[in-house]
């Protein structure tokens, strides 16, 4: 069963918000995360290590007086490690009361999508080919663009 296109265009709405993403590249691709939710974008420093933690946690930094977990996306998606160098970013995100960092290897730019640029990525879809943390492809000029599911970018 497909959705009407009054489903999809509210679909969009509620994965959007406003349509403005901070795009990022884990490996080769580019991901992108509602705006709605980054608090702050920093270089990455060598965060305090957790032992025992999960192994997606790098470990916590203080940021603005408050201890926060980072979190590395590349273990996240069980990826290749990278080396962290100059380019590497924390992205600071809130949601849903939860304040973490993830980290990523480059931070490009700001999109915002028109809603017709913008797939939602079916739960059935999903599940089959294990895109769990998409929630909808963005499609830029020359790029497609993963957005995030924000319930999935914060779970450890």
């Amino acid at each position: 069963m497909h959705p009407n296109e009054d489903q999809l265009s509210t679909q969009i709405k509620n994965l959007t918000g406003n349509n403005q993403f901070v795009t990022c590249q884990i490996g080769e691709e580019m991901y992108g995360i509602d705006i709605l939710l980054v608090q702050e974008i920093i270089r990455y420093s060598k965060p305090t290590k957790i032992y025992n933690a999960n192994p997606i946690v790098e470990g916590v930094i203080n940021f603005r007086g408050k201890i926060i977990p980072l979190i590395d996306m590349r273990s996240k998606f069980n990826m290749p490690r990278a080396d962290y160098d100059a380019y590497t970013i924390v992205i600071i995100i809130e949601y849903q009361r939860k304040t973490i960092g993830v980290i990523v290897d480059r931070v490009s730019d700001i999109v915002t999508f028109k809603e017709q640029d913008i797939q939602v990525i079916d739960q059935e879809f999903a599940e089959e080919v294990r895109t769990r943390h998409i929630k909808g492809i963005g499609k830029a000029t020359s790029q497609i663009v993963f957005l995030f599911d924000s319930d999935q970018l914060i779970s450890m």
